[in-house]
Parts: C-alpha cells; sequence; structure tokens
C-alpha cells in the first residue's frame, strides 16, 4: 500500500434507534458472515488529527474481523472532500461532521444522499489565541488574522456560522480570513502569522497539546452563539466544555461541540454495513485513540444518535440486533 493511501488500526460505534430508515431492502442474516470485498476505503482526515487516528484504527479493526482484504486509509483535508469522495465512489466509508453533513445531503436528492452507520464521537469547536493577546471575545476578533480551517472543511463550515450568528460578518472590519488546514493553522498560530486559529476536532488535539507546552495559550468561550445556531440549524449544536489542563496550562472553557459521524453509500452491502457496526460495538473498548478523551465519553445512549442522517439499512437491522 502506498503511504498516499494510508496506513491501519481501530474504531467503535453503539446504540439507541428512532432514525429514518433508508428504503434499501435489508437482507441481513443475523448468523451470516458476509463475504470480505477485496478493498474498502476510508476517507479519514490530515494526519495527526484525530479524524485519521480513528480511521487507522477502524481499518485494522475491519481486515481483523474479515471484513475487507485490504482497508485503506485516505488523508484528507476533512469532511467535505471525505463527502465527495463517498458521493463519487472513491471510498467505501467517511467520517464527517454532523452540520457539514446535512449541509451536503439536503442539496441531493433522497436516493443519492449518503447514510450513516453511527456517531463516532464528539467534536469540539477550539478558538485558540496566544495568552498574551489582547483577545478575550468573539467580538473581538473583529478586524484581526484569523486561520478559519481548510476550504470546505468541517472547521470553516461551523467557523463560518459561528462568525455570522456573533455578528463578525457584517461589522465595518471584519476578520481577515486565512483558509488553513489542521497542521498549517497550528503552526501559523506559533509563528504569529495570524492572531486566533479555529479547529474542529477530539479532545484533546495532539498537535494543539504539542504547541501548548511549547507556548503559553489560551481558549476562547464561544458558546454564547449557540442559541443562534440553534434557531438556524436544530439538532446539530450542543453546549460543551474543555476542562482545565486539557492543554497545558490552559484554563476550561465553554465551547460547542458536533457529533463526528461514520458515513457511507446506500451500495455499501447490507451484511457488511451490519457486520461493521456489530463489530464496533463490541470491540469498542479497544478502538479508542490514545489520550482521546472526548471519544471516553460516549455511551450506549449516544452512540447512535445521528443528528437526523438516515441510517444504512444494515445498521439500523444490526442495532435492532444488539438492543432488541
Amino acid at each position: 500500500m502506498s503511504e498516499n493511501n494510508g496506513i491501519k488500526r481501530r474504531t467503535l460505534l453503539r446504540s439507541l434507534l428512532g432514525l429514518p430508515l433508508a428504503s434499501t431492502p435489508i437482507v441481513l442474516s443475523a448468523c451470516s458472515s458476509p463475504r470480505p470485498t477485496s478493498n474498502l476505503v476510508i476517507a479519514s482526515g490530515e494526519e495527526g488529527g484525530m479524524y485519521y487516528e480513528f480511521a487507522q484504527l477502524l481499518s485494522t479493526a475491519i481486515e481483523d474481523a474479515g471484513l475487507a482484504e485490504d482497508a485503506q486509509v485516505l488523508r484528507t483535508q476533512a469532511t467535505a472532500q471525505n463527502l465527495q469522495l463517498l458521493a463519487d465512489g472513491k471510498a467505501q466509508l467517511a467520517l464527517g461532521l454532523a452540520d457539514t453533513v446535512a449541509q451536503f445531503n439536503n442539496v441531493r436528492e433522497v436516493d443519492q444522499q449518503l447514510l450513516a452507520l453511527g456517531r463516532i464521537y464528539q467534536n469540539y469547536f477550539h478558538c485558540i489565541v496566544n495568552a498574551d493577546s489582547r483577545i478575550n471575545t468573539l467580538a473581538e476578533l473583529a478586524d484581526k488574522r484569523i486561520g478559519t480551517g481548510a476550504p470546505g472543511s468541517g472547521t470553516w463550515v461551523t467557523g463560518q456560522r459561528i462568525l455570522k450568528a456573533s455578528g463578525l460578518k457584517d461589522v465595518d472590519q471584519p476578520p481577515v480570513e486565512t483558509k488553513l488546514g489542521y497542521s498549517a493553522g497550528i503552526h501559523a498560530l506559533g509563528q504569529g502569522k495570524i492572531d486566533a486559529l479555529f479547529l474542529f476536532g477530539g479532545m484533546p488535539v495532539t498537535a494543539l497539546t504539542k504547541l501548548a507546552s511549547e507556548r503559553k495559550l489560551r481558549l476562547l468561550d464561544v458558546s454564547a452563539v449557540l442559541p443562534k445556531l440553534r434557531e438556524a440549524d436544530p439538532g446539530l449544536y450542543d453546549q460543551v466544555l474543555i476542562p482545565k489542563n486539557t492543554y497545558p496550562g490552559v484554563a476550561e472553557v465553554n465551547t460547542i461541540g458536533v457529533s463526528n459521524l461514520l458515513m457511507t453509500r446506500t451500495d455499501l452491502p447490507n451484511k457488511t454495513a451490519s457486520a461493521i457496526v456489530k463489530m464496533l460495538a463490541t470491540r469498542s473498548t479497544v478502538l479508542i485513540p490514545s489520550g482521546s478523551a472526548g471519544i471516553q465519553n460516549l455511551t450506549a445512549e449516544t452512540l447512535i444518535s445521528t443528528a437526523g442522517q438516515r441510517l444504512h439499512p444494515g445498521a439500523r437491522e444490526a442495532y435492532e440486533q444488539l438492543h432488541g
């Protein structure tokens, strides 16, 4: 396997029903095992990020369970690219933020929409500044330089909604936005090339932990815009807490959380979808990336809360069998 197509490892998942079901007929047998596919591609994210770590774990788990002869991980710019790769048939599984997934599916015909296998973990919106910055609130980002995420990424999509909800899109001197990917954004903040960085990820973000150990950082509370976000897009956004010392020396802060979903195509065989869900549900404790505190907060009641996205028929069948 080429370096560009990735590496291996594991993943997780579990319960809760009541979501709309895709119309594809279910042909799953509770006792049968699917014939392994020769190749299964997972669209993930940038190296060093939680998406990528998680996809590595998932790929190994899929191979170990005999669900694919070769499960490959693609490095990508995250959600938007992942979903397009999935829609184009260049990937069979993809990770994505629920609000970006909803935006993607909302402009597609129902029979062309992507389907959910489950909710993988909670993402935490980080608005990061250097500790000696005079920026203390979202409003004070006016006319400042912000790294707003890679083009079309989940960070960029949610960040744009936060800027709009805060009124920063309409001020006389709006922030100067630069679309920087995960690694480039952290580097730019460390070099003082930007005044603030938007970043969405599982907790903690490894590269941000490293930067916080090298220089003093602060996180801004962005949760004040939550009511407006919920009004515009119900069911997608939560208020969450990044605890004190999640990053060295950084105080706790309230912020906005969005679910990360494992998505697939309508043509993924029902037996394969069901087997992946069952494998994830029964092996979740060994599929958590090291140091990922946010993922460890998942419960059986929340793992299948897919923010209104339709379940793949095979996934629905698996959850019914697992939870009665």
